[in-house]
């Protein structure tokens, strides 16, 4: 059995690093012993919503962002029925704002595509630094943020906040988690820093396939993640 993944707007929301993500799922599959086929898709492709097991989406400038947000649009009913079927969504850095109700940033105001409820307004100043995040009993998750808006929204949260970054000034949660829709302003890229997180994510889309998985943590990837965080807790 094929693992099929499609890289959404590659070409537009391509910051940061953050195609590592896709190197990230890639290699752990491989490692599963598992054939993966990986589509780069942009605006005009057809995304054919029933064929992929997970869509990942990173990081854009604004122009970028507002071109994939207008691509998207058309997909709206297709993207709504593969989250209720729980198909894997990754969306990392700001290309999360477009699936909430509107994005309001340099006095100009888009109205998104209010799929989920929330809504996102430039801060005054930019938000940037480390941050380390609590996730569904898993060791923490570490990442980095850089962003120039923060984001409203009331429940289905994704992280606790153990150190760093919330959505917003009075909130304890960053990122939005509805089925398997991970939606986060973490990059890093966050696969290459959270091996646990993303062999929890093929543990489970293998799993659901009846697929078997190996527990596989001697890799250099779990040794620079160990290292990594004692940067939080070694001080």
């Amino acid at each position: 059995m094929k693992i099929n993944i499609a890289h959404l707007y590659y070409d537009l929301l391509n910051l940061y690093g953050e195609q590592g993500n896709i190197v990230a799922l890639k290699d752990a599959f491989i490692k599963q012993g598992v054939d993966i086929n990986i589509d780069l898709l942009t605006v005009g492709d057809k995304i054919n919503f029933n064929k992929y097991d997970l869509f990942y989406m990173g990081s854009g400038t604004k122009d970028n962002l507002l071109i994939a947000l207008e691509d998207f649009r058309k997909y709206i009913s297709k993207f709504k029925t593969a989250i209720k079927n729980n198909k894997y969504f990754i969306s990392t850095g700001n290309s999360h704002e477009i699936f909430g109700k509107f994005i309001e940033r340099d006095n100009e105001k888009h109205k998104a595509l209010d799929i989920f409820d929330y809504y996102v307004k430039q801060n005054p100043v930019r938000i940037v630094g480390e941050s380390l995040m609590e996730f569904g009993g898993l060791d923490p998750i570490l990442g980095f943020q850089n962003r120039s808006c923060v984001m409203q929204m009331s429940d289905n949260h994704l992280f606790s906040v153990i150190e760093g970054h919330a959505d917003n000034y009075k909130s304890s949660f960053e990122g939005y988690l509805e089925n398997n829709f991970f939606g986060t302003y973490l990059i890093g890229p966050l696969l290459i820093r959270n091996p646990h997180l993303t062999d929890y994510i093929v543990k489970d889309i293998l799993e659901a396939k009846k697929l078997p998985y190996k527990e596989i943590t001697d890799t250099f990837e779990y040794k620079a993640y160990k290292e990594y965080l004692k940067n939080f807790y070694d001080q």
